[in-house]
């Protein structure tokens, strides 16, 4: 992890674009909830603009009031699609035409490169389609370009060649289907398991999934801690 201050250079602005999917999350939160959004556009060295998050939890509402402390992550429009978090605070609410989130710069960055770490593991039950029908899949892996699966025989036999189509649902908002072709199969582990790789298709999907993942992997690290 390495910090980056805001006041160097234009790092900051060069790091992030609009339209970026962002995670937020209040920073006296106790339970950590997390809400998604998306960067808007910023006035330089002012505010950030951020699409309202929406969601059923009362918690939504703390995220609209000024000098709430947010903890914002990102993945970085850099060459290498490192990911950030910094911390910032609500500065008030556009109401009209649309509701937007207005929060102040930060004073630094947790910057952290994702190019070392390519694959993640993940234990997540999937529905996968198969020519001989759906079955209940575990996902060992993920990557952008590919995943392992793992399945019992009582449910689906891999072979190389077969085409899967992943159904993907996590969270409220990453809902679709992954579609890949098994690629190596393992029979000596119990259960079996296949390495899955994914055609050109979803490729918002499989990003978003992927980024999903990494910010989630905060419980464990605490690299992007800010």
């Amino acid at each position: 992890m390495q910090a980056v201050k805001k006041e160097s250079q234009d790092s900051f602005y060069r790091l992030l674009s609009v339209g970026a999917r962002l995670n937020m999350e209040l920073s006296d939160d106790p339970r950590k909830t997390q809400v998604t959004s998306r960067i808007v556009g910023y006035r330089k060295d002012q505010f950030l603009l951020i699409d309202c998050p929406n969601g059923n939890d009362p918690i939504i509402e703390r995220f609209f009031i000024p000098n709430n402390q947010l903890i914002i992550r990102a993945i970085t429009d850099s060459e290498f699609r490192d990911v950030i978090a910094f911390r910032s605070l609500v500065m008030g609410v556009i109401q009209k035409p649309i509701r937007l989130l207005i929060v102040s710069l930060p004073e630094s960055i947790a910057h952290r490169q994702i190019r070392q770490e390519p694959r993640i593991d993940t234990n997540l039950t999937v529905r996968v389609d198969a020519d001989e029908g759906p079955f209940k899949g575990r996902l060992i892996d993920y990557s952008v370009s590919g995943c392992c699966l793992s399945a019992s025989g009582d449910e689906h036999l891999f072979f190389e060649d077969e085409t899967l189509k992943i159904h993907i649902e996590y969270g409220s908002d990453l809902k679709g289907v992954i579609t890949g072709k098994v690629v190596t199969v393992n029979n000596d582990k119990e259960p079996p398991t296949a390495g899955v790789l994914f055609d050109e298709s979803s490729s918002t999907l499989r990003k978003e999934f992927f980024y999903q993942l990494l910010f989630d992997m905060r419980v464990n690290d605490r690299s992007l801690d800010v």
